[in-house]
């Protein structure tokens, strides 16, 4: 700068400005961002709603699932019984759009509740999860 050069208070705040603009900007990617949908089939035999049920009852889950805006990673069944801790029982890798999945459950020869989850887990690491609560007379 040639002497005697003074630089405005102008200049200095645009620049601030802008920097802290770039800075605090951040991609859409995730705004329109859609979660697949995990849903239960309603068929005749099928239980799909959360329900009071008798022990050692045999029951039929049909899960189905459509993939959202990211790609699906794998599918995972947990169950907890009487709010305790969860157990896997079954966890298969995704690759396609669309995923069916029937699971046969037999209630526990106690009374109590069991917690059942059926979980997708996407490329990015977000789980989107369902969940039927049957409770064992």
């Amino acid at each position: 700068m040639p002497a005697g050069t003074r630089i405005r208070p102008q200049a200095i705040l645009l620049v601030l400005m802008a920097s802290v603009f770039l800075i605090t900007c951040t991609k859409d990617d995730d705004v329109n961002n859609v979660n697949p949908t995990i849903g239960f089939r309603t068929d005749s035999g099928y239980t799909y709603q959360s329900d009071t049920v008798g022990q050692m009852d045999t029951l039929l889950v049909g899960v189905e699932i459509k993939r959202g805006t990211n790609a699906m990673n794998h599918f995972k069944v947990t169950v907890s019984y009487d709010g305790g801790s969860a157990q896997v029982t079954d966890s298969l890798p995704m690759g396609t759009d669309e995923f069916y999945f029937d699971k046969t459950i037999i209630t526990r020869d106690q009374p109590g509740t069991e917690r059942w989850h059926f979980d997708v887990v996407e490329n990015d690491g977000d789980v989107i999860r369902r969940a039927l609560t049957f409770t064992v007379i």
